[in-house]
């Protein structure tokens, strides 16, 4: 799946990633408030996407990372950024709970640092990405 941006007056040059993907109930909390996400919704740095019982949601990064959540998942957008031309790459993502499918995409291909740049935090620990896809499951 490749991610296409949104164009017009959909485009927002702040959003990190969309959301491509939904079946269920899906949320997220952004600036303390809670709202309901729909396909095609932006999501900013700092946001914390969550899925209910028997939901799943499916983000694409403007990298075209693409993150998977199952039902009951919590995940905060800790940081990205994809500027290759000033060699600024960073993917930070922290499962708070549930299970999180990643598949990496450009940024996993460009930097030079994955264990800096690519990171996926659990309340286990920290994962730094070298792979191309992987799951991950957090309690």
């Amino acid at each position: 799946m490749l991610f296409v941006a949104p164009t017009g007056a959909q485009a927002d040059e702040n959003a990190i990633a969309y959301v491509k993907v939904l079946n269920g109930a899906c949320y997220v909390e952004s600036a303390g408030a809670e709202r309901i996400l729909q396909i095609g919704d932006p999501l900013y740095k700092d946001d914390i996407v969550k899925t209910r019982n028997e939901s799943s949601l499916g983000v694409s990064f403007r990298d075209n990372t693409l993150v998977s959540l199952g039902s009951n998942s919590s995940l905060k957008l800790n940081n990205f950024e994809f500027d290759p031309d000033n060699k600024k790459l960073a993917f930070a993502v922290q499962l708070f709970e549930g299970t999180l499918l990643y598949i990496s995409g450009i940024i996993a291909k460009l930097t030079k640092n994955p264990d800096e740049d690519l990171q996926i935090t659990t309340p286990a620990g920290t994962i730094s990405v070298r792979g191309t896809k992987m799951f991950v499951r957090a309690e």
